[in-house]
C-alpha cells in the first residue's frame, strides 16, 4: 500500500512547479513588453532632441513680452477677465489660445466656477499690460480665424428736428402766398371803395 503522505507531497510539488512555470511565462511576457516600451521611449527622446525647437506657447510668449513686476503678485477677478475680453472684442476661444488653455476653462473662469493657477494669472496680467495692437498681433499669429470683426461705419444721422421744422414753415408760407384772397377781406375792400367814391364825386 503506497504511503499517503508521500503521495500528497509529490502532488503538491507537481502543482507548485506547474504554477511557477505559468508565472515565469507571464513574467517573461511582461519583460518583453517593458523592453519594447523602453526602446520606444528612447527612440522618441532621440527624435525630440534632433527636431528643431518648437514654437513657444502663446502664454509663454506673452510672459516674455511683458513680464510681471517683481515682488508683486498678479491679481485676478472674473470681472476683469470679462472686461478685458470685451474691451478688445476677443472671443473665449481667442483668449484661451493666448493663455494656453481651453475655451471651456475660460468660460469657467468668467463665471467664477474655477480659478486659474498662479502661472495662468501671471500670463493674463502680462497680457492685460500689452496694448491693443500687440494683443491683436498675437491673436493674428496664434488664432487668425478668431480676429475681431471690423466695426461697421455708423449710419448718417437724420436731419435735426429744427431743420425739418424750418422746411415745414417754408412750405406753409409758399402755400399761403399761392392761396386766393378770402371773400370776407374782398367784401371789406369793396365797401371801402364805395365809401370813397361819393367823396370823390363831391370834390
Amino acid at each position: 500500500m503506497p504511503d499517503f503522505k508521500q503521495t500528497f507531497q509529490d502532488e503538491v510539488r507537481r502543482l507548485a512547479r506547474k504554477e511557477l512555470k505559468a508565472l515565469e511565462a507571464k513574467i517573461n511576457e511582461q519583460k518583453k513588453t517593458i523592453s519594447a516600451l523602453t526602446k520606444r521611449v528612447h527612440d522618441l527622446e532621440k527624435k525630440q532632441a534632433a527636431a528643431p525647437a518648437a514654437v513657444k506657447p502663446a502664454a509663454e510668449s506673452v510672459q516674455t513680452a511683458a513680464p510681471a513686476a517683481e515682488g508683486r503678485k498678479a491679481r485676478f477677478s472674473p470681472k476683469s477677465l470679462v472686461k478685458f475680453r470685451k474691451k478688445y472684442s476677443l472671443s473665449q476661444k481667442a483668449l484661451a489660445v493666448l493663455l494656453g488653455v481651453t475655451p471651456f476653462t475660460v468660460s469657467h473662469w468668467e463665471i467664477g466656477k474655477n480659478r486659474p493657477r498662479a502661472n495662468q494669472i501671471e500670463a493674463f496680467s502680462a497680457l492685460a499690460k500689452l496694448g491693443k495692437r500687440k494683443v491683436l498681433a498675437l491673436v493674428a499669429e496664434k488664432a487668425p480665424t478668431e480676429l475681431p470683426a471690423p466695426k461697421k461705419a455708423a449710419p448718417k444721422k437724420a436731419a435735426p428736428k429744427k431743420a425739418k421744422a424750418a422746411k415745414m414753415e417754408v412750405k406753409k408760407a409758399e402755400k399761403n402766398a399761392a392761396a386766393p384772397v378770402k371773400r370776407g377781406r374782398k367784401a371789406k375792400t369793396v365797401k371801402a371803395a364805395n365809401a370813397a367814391a361819393p367823396a370823390e364825386k363831391k370834390a
